[in-house]
């Protein structure tokens, strides 16, 4: 499913945005502001479609909400206009920042529960490879750039959702614990709970990863530093090589709060370096800016693994028993806030220049630091409903 999945978005994403702009004709402005409206969708919708799964499972949650994305990609080739674009991204948006979670929930039933973050791990690996696989397909249609090229790279993208629900139809899964088949109801109570929405929160700006590997370098690098600009593509293959080689091994030591609120710890202090190497750039010429450059995205890469690694880890341990699907959705979609806030605060952090960075590495430093310390708050307040949980077993 991870490979199927991301080989398809991979694809999607190298021909969509050229898609629209050169075979619909939208500018680049019209392209970003529907995709946001899409996104503020998801917003909205993702809690709640996510707390479906706690009703009627995440098995069939996830089959719908792959085949609602399937029809979304086949109408993707005929948009002919901004009006015709937006509506079909809000569409798509109402069950697209839930699918990922819903994959993660799936993991809870397919797994034993100390070999859940293994799998997210070994998954989010595969899915380094399906993206980068996917890439070069799509860049097969850029190179014919016509609108038959793309179409075909977009039915393809809707083909891997039907195939990717067959798989989650045909996917053996443990039944769910007999309490919490009583409890199945469709809840939001994740929004009253403080310490896992703190925790949410501290998890979203870890994942500032992304965009500094999204925009933040490339624009560091073009604007003011002394290495080339062609850099920027052999920092890419070295992120994605060390996150396919390495996933696994940063994920080891993750299956407890404890542990996993260390590798958000260890993330904050990576990201923190990365920043603060990159503070130095400009001042360097283009040999030690290159070594630099390779540093910093070490420790970027570092951040990045570790996210991952203590951000499975605490959802599934925090997640309130017969309320998965909500919480899982609910830790998501503060990344997903983050897509959307992120890029504009590390575009502001290039034009501020080295105290700009400086005091990015400040802020995820702390965030990284107080990570265990809310991880401890969590784990305290679900104390009680543990315990009400071993009762019910018992009695039963």
């Amino acid at each position: 499913m991870a490979a199927i999945d991301s080989a398809g978005t991979g694809a999607f994403l190298s021909v969509s945005a050229i898609f629209l702009t050169r075979s619909v004709g939208l500018s680049v402005a019209q392209v970003g502001l529907g995709l946001g409206c899409g996104a503020a969708v998801g917003l909205f919708t993702t809690v709640p479609v996510g707390g479906l799964a706690d009703r009627y499972g995440p098995r069939r949650v996830l089959v719908g909400v792959s085949l609602w994305r399937a029809a979304c990609y086949v109408v993707y080739p005929f948009v002919t206009s901004f009006a015709t674009f937006a509506a079909l991204v809000c569409v798509l948006g109402l069950v697209n920042e839930v699918a990922a979670p819903m994959e993660q929930a799936m993991v809870s039933r397919a797994v034993p529960p100390d070999d859940r973050v293994h799998t997210m791990a070994v998954m989010r690996s595969l899915r380094n490879v399906g993206f980068t696989v996917g890439v070069l397909l799509g860049g097969v249609a850029l190179v014919a750039d016509n609108w038959t090229a793309y179409a075909i790279v977009l039915f393809a993208n809707a083909a891997s959702f039907v195939i990717l629900a067959v798989i989650a139809v045909t996917l053996p899964l443990a039944a769910a614990t007999g309490s919490a088949r009583a409890r199945r109801e469709i809840s939001l109570k994740v929004l009253a709970d403080r310490p896992f929405l703190v925790l949410t929160g501290i998890n979203a700006i870890l994942t500032l990863h992304m965009p500094l590997l999204s925009v933040g370098i490339p624009l560091w690098i073009a604007e003011h530093s002394h290495a080339p600009r062609a850099i920027v593509g052999p920092l890419l293959v070295v992120n994605t090589i060390l996150c396919i080689t390495l996933q696994v091994r940063a994920s080891r030591g993750s299956d407890s709060p404890p542990g996993a609120a260390r590798r958000l710890r260890q993330a904050g202090l990576a990201l923190a370096v990365c920043c603060l190497l990159l503070a130095l750039l400009p001042r360097l010429g283009m040999v030690p800016a290159i070594a630099l450059l390779v540093a910093a995205m070490v420790a970027l890469t570092g951040g990045e693994l570790w996210q991952s690694a203590g951000g499975w880890g605490l959802s599934y341990a925090l997640a309130r028993p017969g309320q998965e699907g909500a919480y899982l959705s609910m830790f998501s979609l503060g990344a997903a806030v983050q897509q959307i806030a992120a890029p504009v605060l590390v575009a502001t952090v290039v034009q501020v220049g080295t105290v700009g960075w400086v005091g990015l590495a400040a802020l995820v430093a702390v965030t990284g630091l107080i990570a265990p310390l809310t991880a401890t708050w969590a784990s305290r307040s679900m104390r009680p409903e543990r315990s009400d949980e071993s009762l019910c077993e018992t009695a039963a």
